[in-house]
């Protein structure tokens, strides 16, 4: 697995300060999916200061940003700290990170208002948005976009609410790096980030079909996203064509060799949406 070239960059803070962190070993794991619940993190760093470690451990900083890649780091993960500790390991200081992505719009955010008769599935997902503490509207797609018959009121939490809208325009919604999507379920994000996956750009070993659609590993590669389109080129030539991404697992370790991303992707003919 290609070694040389690997960087990251590790942001923790919240909404006034932070540090930044790309020297000291750390490991990380990211996981992410296309379904509501909030895309998980963890990370593991070497050695912090004390003062920085105190920081994370009593909530003064809340937020994390990673970055990873090859050569040039691009985002593969933001969310709010939902656990963390120190541990210790002979002479290494090891401090643990949980995160989620969108974790306190999804468990925590509520709606209290009238919508007037007419308001559509679009009006509802602004209100949501402008409910939400940490997260900003990304890709929304309402192809029906469907109209109230008469008035409503709305008091509850916005993920029941998004997940009505979901259902209407046959989609999937999630937040994703912070970033509320709703994605029709025949439709991928036209992000110009399309990528073309083979040994050559990355691909390891052959891909293996599963009851969730084709699993395929490569080197770790931040272009790859949820919802977007990837382009399969391997030797087993049945597997070759357009899929969209459903599920995502970044990771790595500085203390090994680990730096890989694996997907789940789902073969189909979609049409694309534009990101705004």
């Amino acid at each position: 697995m290609r070694q040389y070239g690997r960087r990251y960059r590790l942001e923790i803070g919240n909404s006034t300060q932070s540090i930044v962190i790309d020297n000291l070993a750390i490991s990380f794991n990211i996981e992410k999916t296309i379904s509501e619940e909030p895309n998980t993190s963890k990370i593991e760093i070497y050695n912090l200061n004390a003062n920085n470690r105190n920081q994370i451990a009593n909530k003064i900083f809340n937020q994390v940003k990673l970055f990873a890649g090859y050569d040039e780091p691009r985002l593969i993960f933001a969310g709010q700290i939902t656990q963390a500790y120190t541990s210790r390991n002979d002479l290494d200081f090891i401090t643990h990170i949980e995160c989620g992505d969108g974790q306190n719009d999804y468990s925590k955010s509520r709606l209290y208002t009238t919508l007037k008769a007419g308001a559509k599935d679009s009006d509802v997902v602004n209100m949501c948005v402008k409910a939400m503490s940490s997260s900003k509207q990304g890709v929304v797609d309402l192809p029906k976009d469907k109209a109230l018959p008469r008035c409503k009121v709305l008091s509850g939490d916005i993920k029941d609410y998004l997940k009505h809208v979901a259902k209407n325009n046959d989609a999937n919604w999630h937040i994703l790096d912070g970033n509320l999507n709703i994605l029709p379920k025949d439709k991928v994000i036209n992000d110009s980030e399309g990528f073309v996956l083979s040994e050559k750009t990355g691909l390891i070993n052959s891909p293996e079909k599963t009851d969730d659609g084709l699993r395929v590993t490569c080197l770790l590669n931040p272009k790859l996203n949820i919802g977007s389109l990837v382009r399969i080129q391997s030797i087993l030539s049945e597997y070759d064509g357009d899929y969209k991404i459903t599920q995502l697992t970044h990771s790595g370790d500085f203390l090994n060799d680990t730096w890989q991303t694996e997907l789940i992707a789902i073969n189909g003919k979609f049409h694309k949406v534009e990101k705004k």
